[in-house]
């Protein structure tokens, strides 16, 4: 969904559920499972009927959650899916069960398949298996996994099991309304707890929508029919922005709570009420802080020298559990503003969670002199928020806003390889509420601008007369390109990372040797991060007879266009601006010359948002073939390009990997 290889660890947990949504299999069970009759025409189907170029068909999908148990929420799943060539075949053949462990469990697992005779083939509970799908800090994605035998076109391959979510309840409960196949029948069955009113709020669907409708025993049920797969394109927004689904509100008016939809500037003054609340206590414990604040700051000769030492003191001296396999996740709001506060006070160090170390900081911002803020922010790899959407979820605590040289800003030293004043690029841009001891407002957090988030890469690189490309790279990453590096590489071990680039250099050069890898500056964020190895690459220049064709730059050899279909159905959403720099200095063989260099012309848009600019000169003596690219995408904010303009950001970049992928020509010479 998001650009390059970038993703933040936690996208990826949720990614998990994404890739695997036919996630019933199987287990041992003391008693055999229940199958609904097939009808002989499902047997017989030979061309699925809702989409016709379909891989494979849910001819039912069936999900009853019940949440009569307030310790539990049970979801009985039953799926039913129709095969009908090799590669519908290729993709179930395989099946993930994911659960998150220590939070849901999977009971009455069972599958099999049945073939156009008739004929079923059970699944053994011994022939599943269990494995990690994403480890993250103390969270584990697990899956209970299985091969399913004989499986082939034609065959319909059939699943139930049961979710048990613990504390879960049906209250914000989010289901998609379309899957990534076709469906027939979807079906969604609740029982609400106590029998209460439930209210479903539907988004990305068409306005008339049928709704969920009285079913027996205190159920309600929503079908739908004919429902077209969804599916996924390179750089769409976040799936909440596009995918049709329906969150549900249960009616809590017995504890004073209704579930209906309030009026927007009545909800968020009241959610911003509730946050000077805590504001409140937040500068109660500002004398627990006011003598190592005037330590910290001493001699500070400006405001900002002031909040950068603060800043400085909260993210070196406080240890983050947050960024430790220990972490709490149990945290709560009073555990925050008291534990350990006046032992890191006391003492100059100490530890804390991520949250706990944006309070101190704002605290001995306050205790410093700064009118300071409590801030909340949507994220925008989850939502494109705005006032009018009434949901508590939307916006979480993002940091502390100070109010520096009469600008209010956002700080967030829990995020322990933010540098001062940087934030992911998931909040800039987000809407958020800056709320004071008696004011309230709505805010935008500014984006950085692309020259800032650069990749400068650059190579020394040597040519054999074979056409073999051997040489060293370097890889500077600044801004928010080493920050997102940062926070997805950051538990993982020196072995990983190489590994990490060896790969991406291979999946695009399968024949690339990459040795001698190393990475510099991944704790010191006051410097980009560095990526250095060697590499050769055999019959990189493509030799014939007495001519060497060579693609100069290194980085962009075997690159896929952003965008290859000649349609569009999602706005396109690039995470944020972005800027990349090559250099690359290439020795050419001492037989060879240059032979018709074509410089390509600059590429740019309308708005000049977005500009490619490309350099290649030609020097003797040494023969060398000097290279650079200068690109820079998104400026002045604009990332996000509506489906309407697909045909030009389309042509925009295919004329930019056209350029970065053009070729020199070299020859014998005489």
């Amino acid at each position: 969904m998001f650009r390059r290889k970038h993703s933040s660890r936690g996208h990826l947990l949720f990614a998990a559920f994404l890739l695997f949504p036919f996630a019933g299999m199987l287990a041992a069970q003391e008693q055999s499972p229940q199958w609904r009759p097939i009808s002989p025409a499902e047997l017989q189907m030979a061309k699925p009927l809702v989409e016709p170029d379909a891989d494979a068909e849910a001819l039912i999908w069936e999900v009853r959650i019940d949440d009569s148990d307030r310790k539990t929420l049970s979801k009985r799943n039953y799926v039913r899916v129709k095969v009908f060539n090799e590669r519908g075949r290729d993709r179930f053949a395989k099946f993930d069960i994911p659960y998150i462990k220590g939070i849901s469990e999977i009971s009455e697992l069972a599958a099999h398949v049945v073939r156009p005779d008739g004929t079923t083939t059970e699944i053994s509970g011994n022939d599943v298996f269990e494995r990690d799908l994403v480890t993250a800090r103390k969270l584990k994605v697990r899956s209970k996994s299985f091969a399913v035998p004989k499986i082939e076109p034609g065959v319909i391959v059939e699943y139930q099991f049961t979710e048990t979510v613990k504390f879960g309840t049906l209250n914000g409960s989010e289901l998609d309304l379309q899957k990534d196949i076709p469906v027939q029948v979807l079906t969604y069955i609740i029982k609400p707890y106590q029998n209460r009113k439930v209210i479903a709020r539907y988004y990305n669907t068409p306005a008339a929508h049928p709704g969920f409708e009285n079913d027996r025993d205190g159920f309600y049920r929503l079908t739908l029919r004919n429902v077209p797969a969804f599916k996924e394109e390179r750089f769409m927004p976040p799936d909440a922005v596009v995918k049709p689904y329906v969150v549900l509100s249960v009616d809590n008016s017995f504890f004073g709570l209704s579930a209906g939809v309030p009026d927007s500037k009545a909800f968020w003054s009241s959610v911003a009420i509730s946050n000077s609340f805590k504001l409140t206590a937040l500068k109660k414990h500002r004398k627990d802080v006011d003598e190592l604040t005037e330590k910290v700051i001493a001699g500070a000769s400006t405001p900002e020298e002031k909040l950068r030492r603060i800043y400085d003191f909260c993210q070196q001296k406080i240890t983050n559990t947050s960024y430790t396999p220990l972490r709490s996740d149990d945290e709560t709001w009073r555990d925050v503003f008291e534990k350990n506060w006046k032992d890191i006070a006391k003492n100059g160090s100490g530890s804390a969670s991520a949250t706990k170390i944006n309070l101190f900081f704002g605290a001995m911002a306050d205790a410093a002199g700064f009118d300071i803020r409590w801030v909340e922010a949507s994220r925008r790899n989850q939502i494109f928020m705005s006032p009018e959407m009434t949901d508590r979820s939307l916006m979480t605590f993002a940091g502390i806003g100070v109010v520096l040289n009469g600008e209010k800003r956002l700080f967030a030293p829990g995020i322990k390889y933010a540098p001062f004043g940087e934030l992911p690029w998931y909040r800039e841009g987000a809407i958020a509420t800056f709320v004071g001891s008696d004011t309230f407002g709505w805010g935008k957090i500014p984006m950085s601008a692309p020259e800032k988030n650069l990749t400068k890469r650059s190579a020394k690189l040597t040519l054999s007369e074979d056409g073999t490309l051997e040489g060293t790279v370097s890889i500077e990453l600044y801004g928010l390109e080493a920050l997102t590096y940062r926070q997805n590489y950051y538990d993982e071990d020196a072995a990983k990372r190489y590994d990490a680039i060896k790969s991406e250099v291979t999946a695009r050069i399968s024949n690339a040797e990459v040795t001698n890898i190393s990475i510099e500056n991944f704790d010191d964020t006051s410097k980009p991060v560095v990526q250095r190895y060697s590499i050769k690459v055999p019959g990189y220049g493509q030799r014939t007879g007495k001519r060497i064709f060579l693609q100069p730059d290194l980085f962009e050899y075997g690159s896929q266009p952003f965008f290859a279909s000649t349609t569009r159905v999602h706005n396109i959403f690039f995470q944020n601006p972005w800027s990349e720099r090559d250099e690359i200095e290439i020795l050419l063989p001492a037989t060879f010359v240059a032979d018709g260099v074509q410089v390509p012309e600059p590429v740019a848009d309308k708005q000049g948002a977005t500009t490619n600019k490309i350099a290649i000169e030609v020097k003797t003596a040494p023969h060398v073939v000097l290279f650079s690219r200068d690109l820079v995408a998104g400026k002045d904010g604009k990332y996000l390009y509506k489906v309407s303009e697909y045909e030009s950001v389309k042509s925009l970049w295919d004329a930019i990997q056209k350029a970065n992928t053009v070729t020199i020509t070299l020859k014998l010479k005489e």
